[in-house]
């Protein structure tokens, strides 16, 4: 959608209609900056269409804060403009960062390719709008993989002490680094991938220029990154320039919200500053306590963690937790000036590790009243992904934001057992009441809290209430120690299971296969044709034994995959977050609705959906086997590939046509365990063949004799010619873990490299 149009442009007076360029361009100065300007051509020139957004400086510990800078990024190429001076002015009250627009005339920019805010304040320099346009509005990242570009910029005389390869370990590779720790905190939901393209490696593009870039300043060290990458597809841009740019102060710097961060040079290794840099990118402001901007330990957008390239395992606030929504279906609203809550939050690592109980837990309280700035409850568990938290571990936290972006918030109170938070004069009912009754730091730990407004009701720790068990005790006692020594749920094994322990006495021999086979070939086939001795007898492609009452006849309609009406046996990606089933989806009668509202756990789900004309079938068909086979036929044979999409490698769904699609790559993509399990044909899984494959009958004659040594793809002292999945970070092969020398021996602790590059690992001589 085109913001202005001529009309409106030509009544500001610095533009005729009959002389609009419409084509937005930008031309690059001397010294690295962009600078919109008219040609020669008298009668047109270029206009200058952008998004304005917020940059946001993060300083070193202890270092004096920076102020906020204005970035306006350009729609045809995301080239960035600065402006000279604060831009509050300029922009008014209506400003809204990442969604304000300009429409600039040559007038108003600097010779130095900045935006003279005095100048664009003149009459007809800039035309200005902050409606929303949410085809340019960038929302918050919460369940995706999005691919990041590193840029370093470089001269003959200056460079960053990171290299290439080392710059791609710190930010994709190693133990720490911005991929983890986003995998981590976000339970898997947003993962930062490494950019490719011409000249990209691992993520990293080298970019090289004939300027200073000794005392150049940031914002002109990432045009030139900027100009250098162009052409290249990435949803995010980390800029990282020589310790010799001026950065004003800071550390780093982050569009807010936007697509595109800067670091010195010194810093750009440290998780924390990646994870609080891209944190801007998303939406996010800082994480402040006391009136101080990085004061809260308890955030990434904080500045209490290391600093170190190994950095520390911490994630978010309650109120930064709530806006990403990776932990939504966990996430409860409190209105205390009509209602109350007492119940059980846990900490995002139970759901990390499906610890979490089936009802009545909680990840994140949001407490929100007409007329008060809204408080977020989290309890800071300190297990898992947020192991590290720099202080207020195992506490119930409280901070404070007045919107779930855009805004700074506040620390306002860490709780342990028996502790309160008392806001007084809240929303006109007496004073806001926030207690935590319990704490329990087992696994995964748990707190009961009380939120309650004392004008409206009084509640109290000594209520008669069960607390719910975090997790499926060990023991058969609850978390929450009870007045009786009965359990608060059923024991772990009470009844017995479904097969019995020994098969029954008439049972057959072999069990018959698990469904009616397509094939003649038997399911028990060796993987390789050839046996290593000599075989006693050939192969029988029928069980030795068929069972001794066979059903009368069929089942009235024989169980397929695709049954209408028949729930999923297979996982599925709820939400486009997380793999779940449809056991799951309706373990909890009281979230059911809500969980078959998302159309895939519907489309899995129909009979727990209760889709309209499919319900639980109440009685076995019609014409029942008179004697079940020892193993009923089931809708996932173990011989037979699914047709549904997977998570692949734990980030793409993929389906088996995808796994076996490119033959050298089979083996590799058939290590991930859930390719594996989906397609046992393609994989060769559990001695299943495809029937292109497999052998028409068993060999007339054994070999004569056993070939000395059987050839195999895994030799133990031969690299295999094969990819395999590296570190979870995709497909890689024996060439590149022996590319970078300096490299190899950090590769090869990774147990799958090792197994399949004995050779350049050195294991064998």
């Amino acid at each position: 959608m085109k913001l202005h149009s001529l009309l409106t442009l030509s009544s500001l007076g610095f533009i005729q209609a009959n002389e609009v360029d419409t084509t937005s361009r930008i031309v690059n100065t001397k010294d690295g900056s962009n600078l919109g300007r008219a040609n020669n051509s008298k009668s047109a020139f270029a206009l200058v269409e952008c998004t304005v957004s917020q940059v946001h400086g993060l300083t070193p510990p202890n270092a004096t804060e920076v102020p906020v800078h204005y970035v306006c990024t350009t729609d045809n190429d995301d080239s960035t403009l600065f402006f000279d001076n604060d831009a509050a002015a300029l922009l008014g009250n209506g400003f809204l960062s990442g969604e304000t627009r300009l429409a600039l005339a040559p007038q108003a920019m600097s010779p130095d390719g900045k935006i003279n805010v005095q100048k664009a304040m003149a009459p007809g320099a800039v035309a200005i709008s902050n409606g929303v346009d949410n085809d340019r509005r960038r929302k918050l990242t919460t369940t995706v993989t999005k691919e990041v570009l590193v840029v370093r910029v470089v001269s003959a005389a200056y460079e960053p002490t990171q290299s290439e390869a080392t710059m791609s370990n710190d930010v994709f590779d190693d133990a720490n680094n911005l991929r983890v720790r986003y995998d981590d905190c976000s339970n898997g939901a947003l993962i930062f991938d490494p950019a490719t393209g011409t000249n990209v490696n691992n993520g990293v593009l080298t970019v090289t220029t004939t300027q200073n870039l000794n005392g150049m300043t940031w914002q002109n060290c990432g045009n030139i990154a900027i100009a250098g990458a162009s052409g290249i597809a990435k949803d995010y841009t980390m800029i990282v320039c020589p310790n010799e740019v001026d950065f004003g102060g800071a550390a780093a710097w982050g569009q807010l919200p936007g697509g595109i961060s800067w670091y010195k040079s010194q810093y750009a290794s440290a998780p924390i500053v990646q994870m609080h840099e891209l944190g801007h990118n998303l939406g996010h402001h800082h994480s402040g306590k006391d009136g101080v901007t990085y004061r809260d330990p308890t955030c990434n957008m904080g500045n209490r963690g290391s600093w170190s390239d190994r950095g520390s395992n911490f994630c978010f606030n309650a109120a930064k937790t709530w806006a990403t929504k990776w932990y939504e279906e966990y996430h409860v609203t409190v209105d205390p000036s009509n209602g109350s809550y007492d119940g059980t939050l846990v900490g995002i690592n139970a759901v990390k590790e499906d610890t979490i109980a089936a009802t009545g837990q909680d990840v994140v309280i949001k407490i929100d009243s007409s007329g008060e700035t809204d408080l977020y409850i989290i309890y800071n568990r300190m297990i898992g992904a947020n192991n590290q938290v720099p202080e207020y571990g195992d506490q119930v936290v409280i901070v404070e934001q007045s919107r779930e972006l855009r805004r700074t918030s506040s620390w306002r109170a860490a709780l342990s057992e028996g502790q309160e938070y008392i806001q007084g004069g809240w929303s006109g009912n007496g004073n806001l009441i926030v207690k935590v009754c319990s704490l329990e730091t087992g696994t995964p730990g748990s707190a009961r809290v009380l939120v309650y407004a004392t004008g409206q009701e009084t509640l109290s720790c000594n209520a008669n209430t069960t607390p719910v068990p975090t997790a499926v005790p060990d023991t058969a006692s609850p978390t929450a120690v009870p007045d009786t020594a009965s359990p608060t749920g059923s024991p772990i094994t009470t009844s017995p299971t479904s097969s019995p322990v020994s098969a029954p006495v008439n049972a057959p021999v072999n069990a018959p296969p698990t469904a009616v086979p397509d094939t003649a070939y038997p399911t028990g086939s060796p993987i390789t044709a050839s046996p290593t001795s000599s075989p006693v007898s050939a192969p029988v492609n029928v069980s030795t034994g068929a069972p001794v009452n066979a059903p009368v006849s069929a089942p009235v309609s024989q169980p397929t995959q695709d049954d209408p009406c028949q729930d999923s046996s297979f996982d599925f990606l709820f939400k486009n977050k997380r793999q779940r089933n449809c056991e799951w989806i309706g373990r909890n009668s009281e979230r059911i609705d809500v969980r078959c509202q998302d159309p895939v756990a519907a489309d899995n789900c129909p009979v727990t959906c209760k889709k309209p004309g499919c319900s639980a079938p109440t009685n076995a068909p019609v014409n029942a086997p008179v004697s079940a086979p020892v193993s009923e036929p089931t809708q996932d044979n173990p011989c037979q590939d699914s047709s549904l999409e997977f998570l692949f490698n734990n980030k793409t769904q993929r389906n088996c046509e995808w796994i076996g699609k490119n033959i050298k790559r089979i083996d590799a993509r058939c290590r991930d365990p859930v390719a594996a399990d989906y397609c046992p044909v393609t994989c060769n899984t559990l001695g299943c063949f495809s029937p292109v494959n497999a052998p028409v009958s068993a060999p007339v004659k054994a070999p004569v004799s056993a070939p000395v040594s059987e050839p195999t793809q895994d030799n133990p002292c031969q690299d295999s010619p094969f990819d395999f999945i590296y570190k979870s970070l995709g497909e890689r092969n024996c060439e590149w873990i022996g590319k970078n020398s300096k490299r190899i021996d950090q590769r090869c602790q990774d147990p799958v490299a090792a197994d399949n590059c004995p050779r350049t690992c050195s294991i064998c001589a």
